[in-house]
């Protein structure tokens, strides 16, 4: 049995595009055992991918790391990859016993330092998408690459919940994700401010949507509160724990999802639109149709992460009355 170990130590959307090569390489080697290196952020949503067999936090205190780098190099791997490009998962994998060591990153320098140990360092900027460097690594293994590999999501099992049943007679849903990349003062402020002018205007181009498409429009929320969704609790009705309704109609607002229920949520709609982030790629591995906002300055950076992506579209962010104009020229019920 081949043992494979990936360092995967950031955010979920950053995993979620990883978790694409690790698919391909269990479903090429299905005797395989893959261990994962997981932040604490990402630990829980890692753990119950089907594929993967063991789940382990790289530790934050200098103590809990000499033990965690003792365990790891005690066992021998046939494979051994920084996926995160960050020096601690490098230098920890230095001490790591693979047949083949490789590392991902942005940093030309490691390619020099590390040319020795490593059997491949990879350069992000050598590839032209992020689909193109995880089709480079399987060719290393030899390894080969199919589509269905994209479908990472697709087994997963989720608690039923008042969520799930309140979503069992929701056909064809749009989902709104409203988090705080909306909202300016909680953003990155060298971005263009999207935050709707008013909890009016936000309402009113929330309605268009509803009635462009005929269907039920449900919002959803990141962890961080704002006076938007403040408005949403009090001016909409509650009809069950944290399940609201906008004046008896076809708009809908969740509150305080846990990340599971929101994955849940995702793989229920037909569309979702979204500020580029987890719920993209969440989206993109159940097939969803997006329509991924993202700003001008980053363009090149998602198109390399995007590019595998097959119902796609990608918007600019503009101010709200542009950018929701924008938006409702592209949704529709198809």
């Amino acid at each position: 049995m081949n043992k494979y170990i990936f360092f995967r130590t950031d955010r979920i959307g950053d995993f979620l595009l990883s978790a694409v090569l690790i698919k391909s390489i269990k479903r090429n080697d299905p005797s395989s055992h893959i261990t994962v290196i997981s932040s604490k952020k990402n630990y829980d949503f890692i753990k119950d991918i089907n594929f993967v067999d063991t789940t382990i936090i790289y530790p934050e205190k200098i103590l809990d790391r000499l033990k965690f780098f003792f365990s790891i190099i005690k066992k021998k791997y046939f494979f051994s990859c920084v996926l995160d490009g960050k020096k601690r998962s490098i230098y920890a994998n230095l001490f790591i016993r693979a047949k083949i060591k490789l590392a991902c990153t942005y940093k030309i320098f490691f390619k020099f330092i590390f040319y020795f140990i490593f059997k491949k360092i990879l350069i992000d900027s050598d590839y032209t998408t992020k689909i193109d460097e995880i089709k480079s690594i399987l060719k290393i293994l030899n390894f080969n690459y199919d589509d269905s590999d994209l479908n990472i999501l697709t087994e997963r099992k989720y608690d039923q919940s008042n969520v799930a049943e309140f979503l069992s007679n929701k056909n064809n849903f749009i989902l709104f994700h409203f988090d705080e990349k909306w909202i300016y003062k909680q953003y990155l402020k060298s971005y263009i401010d999207i935050e709707p002018n008013s909890y009016l205007d936000l309402i009113n181009f929330l309605e268009k949507i509803a009635n462009k498409t005929n269907n039920n429009l449900i919002i959803s929320t990141g962890n961080r509160n704002n006076k938007f969704i403040e408005n949403f609790k009090n001016d909409f009705s509650e009809i069950n724990t944290n399940i609201y309704n906008f004046n008896k109609n076809k708009i809908f607002f969740l509150n305080n999802l846990s990340m599971k229920q929101l994955e849940f949520v995702i793989s229920k709609c037909f569309t979702i639109v979204t500020c580029h982030g987890a719920p993209t790629h969440i989206a993109a591995a159940f097939n969803k149709k997006i329509i991924d906002i993202i700003d001008v300055s980053e363009k090149l950076f998602f198109v390399k992460w995007s590019a595998h992506f097959r119902k796609y579209e990608q918007l600019h962010r503009f101010e709200f009355n542009k950018l929701s104009e924008i938006i409702l020229s592209k949704i529709s019920n198809k």
